[in-house]
């Protein structure tokens, strides 16, 4: 999709009277691609809705007998254009789309998109802010918090903290995408008030609305954050293919159910080959729980064909999800807008 921003900022950037203090970066990668999104392993506490934790079969299901119908992802880049007197200035863009399977074809429900310029308005020059504004350009701010009087004699004394200010705005851009995200589950959820399921590449713990609606589904791919001490992780990595964990109630935004599923066979791989957890919204009693559990596993089982290949995270991924990110990809700026 061809932006409707970068062509207006090129535009000023060339007639721009403040050229001598900006550093303009040629042809920039989105940082993403380059490891910055890269995220520290941690511990976080949880409580278990089942007696122990234990390795449960998956009880077995037919392709057709799977409910699953709407799937979900988003994107996000983060582009560093240029710096104005060493303030850095990045590029955002967002999107995030739904894509629905009637007869076994997928095809778009909704696709969002946001763009905007990411940069830090106290330190940048007030002139240079004010012309930006005047083109009409979308502009965020990236500074944390408002400043206290200790910050900012704090920074009047250690300067213009560069790196800092271009991880700010790469916080800035990733808290867009799940925002955008987020709005658009929730309008999912507004559009299907008792019919059909979404299932959410990521946490629904995004959207106090999602986390809490029966059919919202939510696929995690990563475990930067392990939530057992051994013995029990050890029963997680030990799961077999068709196996899923006891459900628990991890610690975050908003309480839901979650498990861990085995998609794939891991001998001769990684401990984390195929293993993928499940958030779902908690149910009233332990009974349903499990039950929906074990109904939500089955369906899940039946998403590993065709192969989401030759994507590297092939193991973890069902194809509708890949088919989601295909369509994103298509969508974004080309890199010719960057020339």
């Amino acid at each position: 999709m061809p932006s409707s921003l970068l062509p207006n900022l090129q535009k000023y950037l060339r007639n721009s009277p403040k050229a001598e203090s900006r550093q303009v970066m040629r042809s920039p990668s989105y940082e993403e691609q380059q490891g910055f999104a890269n995220v520290e392993a941690k511990f976080s506490p949880s409580t278990l809705i089942d007696a122990q934790m234990q390795a449960l079969p998956i009880p077995a299901c037919t392709v057709a007998d799977n409910e699953l119908n709407h799937f979900m992802d988003g994107i996000q880049r983060s582009y560093l254009l240029y710096y104005q007197n060493y303030v850095p200035v990045y590029y955002g863009y967002t999107a995030a789309v739904v894509r629905k399977r009637q007869t076994a074809i997928l095809s778009k429900w909704q696709h969002q998109v946001r763009e905007a310029l990411y940069l830090p308005f106290a330190e940048f020059d007030p002139d240079e802010l004010e012309l930006l504004r005047s083109q009409k350009l979308a502009l965020e701010n990236t500074l944390k918090s408002p400043r206290s009087e200790t910050a900012e004699t704090e920074e009047s004394e250690s300067g213009l903290q560069i790196i800092q200010e271009r991880q700010n705005a790469r916080d800035a851009i990733t808290l867009s995408r799940e925002r955008l995200e987020a709005e658009l589950a929730e309008t999912w959820i507004s559009s299907h008030p008792d019919q059909g399921w979404l299932v959410m590449d990521g946490s629904i713990t995004i959207s106090a609305i999602a986390s809490q609606h029966p059919r919202t589904v939510g696929l995690i791919k990563s475990h930067n954050t392990q939530y057992f001490s051994f013995p029990d992780q050890q029963i997680i990595l030990n799961l077999r293919q068709g196996e899923r964990s006891s459900a628990f109630i991890p610690r975050g935004r908003h309480p839901v159910c979650s498990w861990y599923i085995r998609l794939r066979d891991n001998t001769n791989q990684d401990l984390y080959f195929g293993l993928i957890r499940v958030e779902a919204a908690l149910k009233p009693s332990v009974e349903i729980q499990k039950a929906e559990c074990d109904r939500l596993s089955a369906w899940i089982m039946t998403e590993r064909r065709p192969l989401s290949l030759p994507d590297s995270r092939w193991d973890k991924m069902i194809y509708p999800i890949r088919d989601c990110e295909q369509y994103l990809r298509s969508q974004e700026p080309s890199r010719a807008s960057f020339a």
